[in-house]
C-alpha cells in the first residue's frame, strides 16, 4: 500500500541520515566531517576521505597510555604497551594469536608522536615450551702427541 511504502521511504531516510553521523559509514555527508577537522573537503576516495579525518582524531587527542592501548588495539591483539624513558620508545607488545598491522600502526603512531619520544618499537610475544631430549651420551678421551717430543733436539 501508498502507506507502507511511505513508511518504508521514512525509514530508509532516518537510517541514510544516521549513518551519516558515524564516520565508517558516511557517505554524502564527508565534507561536513572534512569541514569540522580541515576547514576544506578533502581529494581522494572516500575510504581515504575517511582515513584522513580519522588520523585527524587520533592526533587531536592528547598523548597518553589510553590513546596509545587504543592505537594498538585498533591494528591487533595489544598484549601491552610501555614507554621506555631513557631510550624515548614506546613499546607495543603483540599476541601472535591474529596477525598485527605494523605499517598501519607505524602510520598512525607517527602521525600522534610527540617530539620527545624517539621511535615506537614493536614485538610480539612468542609462548615458551620445555624441549625434553632424552638419549644416551658417550665420550672418549684421546691424547695426541705433541710435535717434537718423540725427536732428540739435538743432532748427533
Amino acid at each position: 500500500s501508498v502507506f507502507e511504502k511511505e513508511m518504508d521511504d521514512r525509514l530508509q531516510t532516518i537510517d541514510d541520515l544516521s549513518n551519516q553521523f558515524i564516520l565508517r559509514r558516511s557517505t554524502w555527508a564527508l565534507w561536513i566531517w572534512e569541514w569540522m577537522y580541515f576547514r576544506k573537503t578533502q581529494e581522494g576516495s572516500d575510504d581515504e576521505r575517511r582515513e584522513a579525518i580519522r588520523r585527524k582524531r587520533w592526533g587531536d587527542r592528547p598523548f597518553k597510555l589510553p590513546l596509545l592501548r587504543e592505537l594498538g588495539n585498533q591494528h591487533g591483539k595489544l598484549k601491552s604497551v610501555s614507554e621506555d624513558f631513557l631510550a624515548k620508545e614506546i613499546h607495543f607488545e603483540f599476541s601472535l594469536v591474529q596477525p598485527f598491522n605494523m605499517a598501519g600502526l607505524q602510520a598512525d603512531f607517527e602521525y600522534v608522536r610527540p617530539v620527545h619520544i624517539r621511535r615506537a618499537v614493536f614485538s610480539s610475544a612468542v609462548p615458551t615450551q620445555v624441549i625434553n631430549i632424552k638419549g644416551t651420551g658417550y665420550s672418549h678421551g684421546v691424547d695426541f702427541p705433541i710435535c717434537g717430543f718423540e725427536v732428540p733436539f739435538g743432532r748427533g
